[in-house]
């Protein structure tokens, strides 16, 4: 049976080389089975990718209970951070299968006496609009809610890039015994905000001076028209008149 080679961790950076301080690593003690910092950015693409804590704990052959651990623990905030931002993108990928399956549905087979003769699409649109509606609020949020959500169209990935990289930065300072980057921890995040009620009642009562314009040029309109039909009609009546004096006359 092969043996196989340990892995070589990788040369810390040089103080030549800057590198962007957008995650806090947890500092732990050096232990081959504990959580090294590359276990722990590790944990964060594993989490990214798969959106499950027990799955991603078992990529890096730490269990979900360890994760959670450290997750709780007081020098953990980028830790935690990048938590947040994994699942966050995780769930845009999962909005991406969420429309993928409401579109072409999920086969079923369908089984007569105890053999599948074939299968049936099967459309669940209510499981796909409560978690378009829950989980992706600023293009499938509640419009009776009258708020309105902004946030920039790639802050999953950016937000994601930006933790990884703070905890690489942080785990390995620890880990040389240097210190961390004291730069503060700034993601991409959603802004949540209600419409101005001034605004929108002005929006509202300009709309209804447009219709209260559009309904008296209506009117006028048909003002004009009745009078010109009006006339026409008087004319017809003078015409008349002449003729039929003389035909009495005669």
């Amino acid at each position: 049976m092969t043996q196989r080679r340990p892995p070589i961790p990788p040369a810390p950076p040089r103080d030549d080389e800057a590198r962007a301080a957008d995650f806090d690593p947890v500092p732990t003690r050096q232990r081959h089975d504990g959580w090294t910092p590359d276990k722990q950015v590790d944990f964060i693409e594993a989490l990214a990718e798969t959106g499950c804590v027990d799955h991603a704990a078992r990529a890096v052959a730490m269990s979900p209970t360890a994760a959670y651990r450290l997750r709780a623990r007081a020098d953990a905030q980028s830790f935690r951070a990048a938590w947040d931002h994994a699942l966050e993108y995780a769930v845009s990928r999962l909005s991406d299968a969420v429309i993928s399956r409401a579109i072409h549905g999920v086969a079923r087979p369908v089984f007569f006496q105890g053999e599948q003769i074939g299968e049936r699409r099967y459309y669940d649109e209510r499981l796909a609009m409560f978690i378009l509606r829950t989980r992706d609020s600023m293009r499938y949020g509640r419009w009776i809610d009258q708020m309105a959500a902004t946030r920039h169209p790639e802050a999953p990935p950016l937000g994601l890039a930006r933790a990884v990289h703070r905890l690489a930065d942080d785990a390995w300072a620890d880990a040389l015994g240097g210190p961390r980057p004291c730069t503060q921890i700034v993601f991409p995040r959603t802004r949540i905000e209600k419409p101005d009620p001034d605004a929108e009642e002005a929006a509202l009562l300009a709309e209804h001076d447009d219709d209260i314009k559009r309904m008296q040029n209506l009117m006028w309109e048909a003002e004009e028209r009745a009078d010109a039909a009006e006339e026409a009609l008087a004319r017809a009546r003078r015409a008349d008149a002449p003729a039929k004096g003389e035909g009495d006359g005669a």
